[in-house]
């Protein structure tokens, strides 16, 4: 298959590009080449490169930034994915769309997690937009796959992950208060961009679920990262209320793979499995790197 991907050089995009490109042809247009919110261009582009199989990693993530960034922020994470889906119809493309548990209100009591076919009820500005980006694309393209993922993180781009290696590695000893109230899947990109394969392999339809197995605390989780790689700092729980981001965050970020495993087709592991392979690979690095951004 030839595949155009979008937002090639994110921390999602860049792991589909590799693990993709494997077995299929790969389109990686930087925003110069393609600029999603530029319908003309979108229709140019793809009516000469003329892929199989368009695939949308890009978009405005910064949750806080969102909420002052209207404008901006519907450009790219609405009006963009729409432009792609119609002209992913009119050159009979399949059109793949990620997309997030900010879809959600995250009310659920736990351990109950949400599903695909639960009704969206987002509480940011980011929820929102991804909220109609999924709207856009079932309104408008006849064969799509729309992604839902939480707690993305890879060696690529910023995440919670590398922000707690990046506060742990300083030299002094660090108190490192992180919110034990929000509760999901740390997901590694590089397992996503699989499952992707995954999907693709088997002609998927609609919308999936795509998370790893298994959920913690943000808490929970900086402590698995500090104890698994031997740093000195101390994590201590507080709240989300604690941190005065601009933007409301779900307590419940959990999301069951329920389609995928219906299918038969889930190569989602356990969130320690993936995490404790990612920081023995990548653990070294992450921490020189902290360390010299840094200094």
């Amino acid at each position: 298959m030839k595949i155009l991907v979008l937002g090639s050089t994110g921390m999602l995009g860049s792991e589909c590009k590799d693990a993709l490109g494997q077995d299929h042809e790969i389109i990686t247009p930087d925003k110069k080449e393609l600029d999603i919110i530029s319908w003309d261009g979108v229709i140019e582009n793809l009516q000469e490169v003329l892929p199989d199989v368009v695939l949308n990693c890009a978009g405005f993530t910064d949750v806080d930034a969102c909420e002052t960034e209207d404008f901006k922020v519907r450009k790219i994470n609405v009006e963009g994915p729409r432009n792609l889906a119609q002209c992913s119809a009119r050159f009979e493309c399949k059109f793949v769309h990620v997309s997030s548990d900010y879809v959600f209100d995250g009310q659920k009591p736990l351990p109950q997690p949400y599903f695909e076919d639960d009704a969206p009820n987002p509480l940011s500005a980011y929820g929102k937009s991804k909220m109609e980006s999924e709207k856009a694309v079932r309104e408008n393209a006849p064969n799509y796959i729309i992604i839902r993922t939480a707690w993305l993180y890879g060696i690529h781009g910023n995440n919670f992950i590398k922000s707690i290696v990046k506060q742990a590695a300083k030299k002094k000893p660090k108190v490192l208060k992180v919110a034990d109230d929000q509760f999901g899947s740390p997901t590694w990109a590089h397992r996503l961009a699989l499952q992707t394969k995954e999907l693709l392999r088997h002609d998927g339809k609609g919308t999936y679920h795509a998370t790893s197995e298994g959920y913690c605390s943000r808490f929970e989780c900086a402590e698995f990262i500090i104890k698994k790689l031997g740093l000195k700092a101390r994590v201590e729980p507080c709240s989300m209320k604690d941190f005065h981001g601009a933007a409301k965050r779900p307590g419940n970020c959990l999301l069951e793979n329920r389609l995928l495993k219906k299918q038969g087709i889930s190569v989602m592991p356990d969130w320690k499995e993936d995490l404790d392979t990612f920081l023995k690979k990548f653990g070294e690095e992450l921490i020189k790197e902290a360390k010299e951004k840094k200094n």
